[in-house]
């Protein structure tokens, strides 16, 4: 997403829409960014105050509401614009200054055919010294067996978490966490399926490892649900899924308000424009547990940014520099892997 302004600067954003997240389509997101940017066509101001409010109030009207990762494309690309003109980096829309000036990043685990496909990624992980891991799980017994192998080559000084992704029931997690036990997990992210609250429920009743709601929490109702249900131990706040910079920080503000933990999670396929955003936001979070991200050197062909920002070793980062998010926009890689729609410019 591209929003230009009068002059001819652009501001970039960012929005990965899952369906079995969130419930949208890659159409409908298009569809939602074209309905959204009509409205936004000739708003000029300049006081971020009131730059601010008009995003609260069209971040939650409709279609803006209904599609959250249109909606953050949007956003994130209005803020990147602004604070460009403003020759400020992102996070110094929000705040003064930024609450955290490095940052250290897990890796995260695919599910793989192969136990020796496993030990390649892992491998990845031992070379680059991660302090943090999580691994996807698909049922319990693979699952068991990948934890294994994970101890087994890394050891037991590396935090490792997994994440169902939702595939268990309450007993079959249940049963993982005992079976996991003597291997030293230290959370475990959406055990069941993100309509089963009771589940969650139960789950977060009776585990001895802290249960982190994903695709349970999108929304700050859905917040409000988990925490009057007390269906979990933790949020995984992604920019995407929960519709952009101030609702997440809303988020965020809420579980630190409620002692729930906070990661900061990524969305897979991502380029560096969102990843750049998570890292302002995790700039902006304070107490955060887990941050995701910045992965787009090891699972994109190409990045369509010209910097480099994924994490080094140890998963070690620095803050972005420059003005807006930090980063260059290759337009030649952005047009060779994307479909031009032109909506309005503002």
């Amino acid at each position: 997403m591209a929003i230009q302004d009068e002059t001819g600067m652009r501001g970039y954003g960012e929005g990965t829409p899952r369906g079995y997240v969130t419930g949208e389509s890659l159409a409908a997101t298009v569809d939602a960014c074209g309905s959204v940017a009509s409205r936004m066509a000739g708003f000029s101001t300049s006081s971020a105050d009131e730059l601010g409010e008009f995003l609260r109030d069209l971040g939650s009207a409709h279609p803006s509401a209904c599609n959250p990762s249109a909606w953050c494309a949007l956003e994130v690309a209005i803020l990147d614009l602004w604070t460009k003109n403003n020759r400020a980096p992102f996070w110094r829309f929000f705040a003064e200054n930024p609450v955290h000036q490095s940052f250290t990043y897990s890796g995260v685990v695919p599910i793989l055919p192969d136990q020796r496909q496993l030990l390649e990624v892992l491998e990845l992980a031992r070379l680059f010294n991660l302090s943090f891991l999580k691994l996807k799980i698909k049922d319990c017994d693979s699952g068991l067996e990948a934890v294994k192998a994970t101890r087994d080559y890394l050891g037991t000084d590396i935090d490792l978490r997994v994440d169902a992704n939702g595939a268990l029931s309450v007993p079959e997690t249940l049963r993982f966490i005992e079976m996991t036990r003597s291997h030293g997990i230290s959370a475990m992210e959406q055990p069941v399926p993100k309509s089963d609250l009771e589940g969650m429920t139960e789950v977060t009743s009776r585990s001895a490892i802290p249960i982190i709601a994903d695709e349970s929490l999108c929304t700050m109702e859905d917040a409000i649900k988990l925490i009057e249900h007390k269906g979990c131990h933790g949020f995984n706040i992604r920019l995407s899924k929960c519709g952009g910079f101030q609702k997440s920080l809303e988020l965020a503000q809420l579980a630190r308000a409620r002692g729930i933990l906070i990661q900061i999670g990524s969305h897979v396929g991502e380029t560096g424009i969102l990843s750049a955003a998570g890292r302002h936001f995790a700039s902006l979070t304070p107490g955060y547990t887990y941050l995701e991200g910045s992965f787009s050197r090891f699972v994109l062909k190409e990045d369509i940014v010209k910097d480099d920002i994924s994490f080094g070793g140890g998963g070690k980062a620095l803050p972005l520099g420059g003005p807006g998010l930090g980063l260059q926009v290759n337009d030649w890689i952005l047009h060779k892997w994307g479909t031009l729609v032109r909506f309005h410019s503002v």
